[in-house]
């Protein structure tokens, strides 16, 4: 009997000291593993704290060298603005003597002696106004393109202007480390492994420094995109000027049209062959092209609303 209570007592206290050796190395790995949990989270805290003061410091920085900037270009559009006087002052002074000469020659078709309002004669004088209506509306087009071409140029130069500040800017987020890439703090095995809490870190701890550059990218995307935004702007305005007078020209010739019309209205309504029934739906026939012309004009410019939208944040996107 008594052997046999022996033997469990015996395995034991043989067992016991290996239990308190694995109860130490548990215990040491433990500590070790919160140190290293604690060495982890301060060098995250103190990334956090370098990030917000250069981005605090970078802020100070481009809201001095912006109003600094913004005040040379406004000066360019001052520049601008006092030359467009004049240009618009010379240009207008043109049209008006263009515009009068060409009320004397369209007047002067009809008031010809003996003129006879016949189809034959109606085609010659049409064709006759419509050549003193071309000669204004080309004026009027090389006019506008000269105060285009001055506008270009003027947007050129602020854009150099400004891309020089951009990089300025783009130099100082630079010597405050905004620009490049983040190495995540990630835990490292002891005892022979990752714990499932260090696992979870580390996949923390990678998207945490995609944020990170994702939010300095975005701290710098007007100066990383603005070359490329205002050479884009640039290239709208040259599109929104040929659309412009690609749609003035289509009416144009509709608008001499009824310029005529309504000349020949005025002077041969009196006349017995006058057929006021027929010019009255010629006049309905210019009203309704230009009104679809119209449409299909604002059909693209709403188009390109809508691209333009999609393409501008295209561009501050990257």
């Amino acid at each position: 009997m008594t052997r046999i209570v022996y033997f469990p007592l015996l395995a034991l206290a043989l067992a016991l000291p290996l239990n308190l050796t694995a109860a130490e190395d548990s215990k040491e790995l433990r500590e070790q593993r919160q140190a290293a949990q604690k060495e982890r989270q301060a060098q995250k805290n103190e990334r956090s704290r370098e990030i917000n003061e250069a981005t605090r410091a970078f802020r100070e920085f481009t809201r001095e060298l912006k109003t600094d900037y913004q005040e040379q270009a406004r000066d360019l559009d001052t520049e601008f603005e006092l030359r467009r006087v004049e240009l618009k002052a010379d240009h207008d002074a043109r049209v008006a003597g263009a515009e009068a000469d060409n009320q004397k020659k369209l007047s002067s078709l009809f008031m010809r002696p003996g003129v006879e309002f016949d189809e034959q004669t109606i085609e010659k004088l049409q064709a006759e106004g419509r050549a003193f209506a071309d000669e204004l509306f080309a004026l009027r087009k090389q006019s506008a393109e000269e105060m285009h071409r001055e506008r270009i140029a003027n947007e050129q130069r602020k854009n150099e202007l400004l891309t020089e500040r951009d990089r300025m800017a783009l130099d100082e987020a630079s010597s405050l480390g905004l620009t490049g890439k983040y190495a995540p703090i990630l835990a490292t095995p002891i005892g022979g492994g990752l714990t499932k809490q260090e696992e979870r870190w580390n996949e923390r701890e990678k998207k945490e420094v995609v944020k990170l550059e994702k939010r300095n990218r975005k701290t710098l995307s007007a100066f990383r995109n603005g070359e490329k935004l205002r050479k884009w702007e640039i290239e709208k305005l040259n599109v929104d000027f040929k659309l412009t007078w690609d749609e003035k020209a289509e009416l144009q010739a509709l608008d001499s049209e009824q310029i005529f019309y309504n000349a020949m209205f005025m002077q041969a309504a009196q006349e017995e062959n006058f057929d006021q029934q027929e010019f009255m739906v010629k006049m309905a026939e210019v009203n309704e092209k230009k009104k679809l012309i119209n449409i299909e004009y604002r059909k693209i410019r709403d188009r390109n609303r809508i691209k333009d939208r999609e393409k501008k944040k295209d561009i501050l996107a990257n």
